[in-house]
């Protein structure tokens, strides 16, 4: 009987994970096995707010638990079981083997923690043409380029998904993804490689591909050959949902594809309002962190680390909303923090890249190896940048090229309620001339220290020397709250209108959203 029941749990569990029980959003299996105390405690929500069949299968477990914990009884069973093996006359065991052994198998899968069904490596190297769903405890290796086309991919809690060289993930127009981890179980996609052999460029990276507005003729996203119909993208929705990425990692990302041209870690083509990314983060990706191709799409508690180009790259008229990003640029590698384009071939075309960006971290690394800047703006993208914390950039704060002046006098490009520390050119020097002036003798500098803009200027860094710490960061400010002069949030159902501070991370705050989901391996 115990390894009935503990089979039966652990369908409990698998269905819970899968959201059948409102309320109840995860179980631990080894303490549902182990502990009665907590059993008991589960099997009681669930029996409360279950669907009828959970409820059946409840009655069912209720029925023949005695109360006691099922590690030590399933140790019982396989003991028994193995005596009685060796026991038994020669072919015993082939005649069994249909009864026997799948006992056998969930007895040990409870003795250790379930690996039985736990860590299984699954390689997937076709197309994904129907709903399907990666199932928690599984492993999942991508062999190569994998497009989910005309279906759904649900990617459940705790899943890690393991990339091969030249491997990607691409989720069509016509396609969703479901990536929805947990704080303590996020969803990761990285390199196959062991650890500490991993590095930047391993495999391709993700790819989510919509039907909102670009400016782009036959927009097709980069990375993928030419001619290839399924890297098509925009449309004429600007609310399309190419699903959900939450609780995400994404590290070791970006092969390069043919010269010059790589795949990034998480890239959105026109992707809609209603696709939801929150809580991500893209690590050591050779190419950009994120690229933004058109699109209405948001981004809430975004991280990226390590990038070897741009951390947020956008173009084609991407005209979402930010809020509580941090970029983190290392010591040998990188260029902008951001980088905006509206359409390289029309500065003026529609709709015009214009994101707005509230409570941002830019963490730069100073008089690095590799010195950064933290935002080139070019090619006709406006933007909405404000109570940002723009840190230690040895370039400088703020590029704007091509009729800056335009944008600025329309109200498309504002830059204000920022602290700017430890960053580069912000002094009053000359305006650009001749062939160094690429954006009609604008003058940036001038422009961030208008005293209505109410920009700070901080000569020493405003974060921790733990800021740049690759593998343990911590991007708590240096400065007090009463110091920051940071300006309300729109009104909306998106923004934290809470967030009176400067920068991604709350001064007063004990802890903070980064927690436990994010990860800085170096290899």
């Amino acid at each position: 009987m115990s390894a009935q029941l503990v089979e039966k749990l652990w369908q409990l569990k698998r269905r819970i994970d899968k959201g059948a029980c409102p309320g109840v959003e995860f179980v631990h299996l080894n303490a549902l096995l182990r502990e009665p105390g907590y059993r008991s405690d589960v099997l009681r929500r669930v029996a409360d707010k279950g669907t009828p069949e959970l409820c059946a299968l409840v009655r069912e477990i209720q029925a023949n638990d005695t109360g006691q914990p099922l590690t030590a009884r399933s140790q019982d069973h396989v003991r028994i079981t193995t005596t009685a093996t060796r026991a038994a006359k020669p072919g015993w065991l082939s005649r069994n083997s249909l009864v026997i052994l799948p006992a056998l198998c969930v007895a040990v899968g409870a003795v250790a923690g379930f690996t039985a069904f736990e860590n299984r490596a699954i390689r997937i190297g076709s197309d994904i043409v129907t709903d399907t769903v990666w199932q928690s405890g599984n492993r999942y290796i991508l062999t190569n380029t994998v497009f989910v086309e005309g279906a759904s991919l649900t990617i459940e809690p705790g899943v890690t998904i393991e990339g091969e060289n030249g491997s990607a993930l691409i989720v069509t127009r016509d396609s969703q993804l479901f990536a929805r981890g947990q704080a303590d179980r996020p969803v990761v996609f990285t390199s196959s490689q062991p650890e500490g052999e991993r590095q930047r460029g391993d495999w391709g990276g993700l790819v989510l591909l919509g039907k909102a507005p670009v400016n782009q003729p036959n927009a097709a996203i980069e990375g993928l050959h030419e001619g290839d119909a399924r890297g098509r993208f925009g449309g004429n929705d600007p609310t399309d949902n190419c699903g959900v990425i939450e609780y995400a990692r994404i590290e070791f990302a970006g092969f390069e594809v043919y010269r010059d041209n790589e795949l990034n870690g998480l890239t959105l083509g026109g992707c809609g309002s209603n696709t939801i990314v929150r809580n991500v983060q893209v690590h050591r990706a050779l190419d950009d962190g994120i690229e933004l191709f058109g699109g209405t799409v948001d981004l809430k508690n975004i991280v990226v680390s390590g990038a070897a180009d741009d951390s947020i790259d956008w173009d084609w008229g991407w005209s979402g909303r930010v809020q509580f990003a941090v970029i983190q640029q290392h010591p040998d590698v990188g260029d902008n923090a951001f980088e905006g384009d509206n359409n390289g071939d029309d500065h003026h075309a529609l709709p015009r890249s214009e994101p707005v960006f509230y409570n941002v971290t830019l963490a730069g690394a100073g008089l690095a190896a590799k010195q950064h800047r933290a935002l080139l703006i070019r090619e006709g993208s406006g933007g909405h940048f404000h109570n940002m914390l723009i840190d230690s950039y040895a370039i400088e704060a703020l590029d704007t090229r091509d009729d800056a002046y335009s944008l600025v006098n329309s109200r498309a490009l504002t830059f204000s309620n920022n602290l700017l520390a430890n960053t580069g050119n912000l002094g009053r020097g000359p305006v650009e001339s001749g062939t160094g002036d690429d954006d009609l003798g604008f003058d940036e500098s001038q422009w961030l220290r208008l005293p209505a803009q109410a920009n700070s200027v901080r000569l020493e860094s405003a974060l921790h020397d733990t800021a740049r710490h690759l593998t343990s960061p911590n991007f708590a400010p240096r400065v007090q709250l009463r110091q920051m002069r940071a300006t309300p949030p729109p009104e909306s159902e998106f923004f934290d209108e809470s967030a009176l501070f400067q920068g991604a991370v709350n001064p007063l705050a004990r802890s903070n959203w980064l927690a436990r989901w994010t990860a800085f391996p170096e290899s």
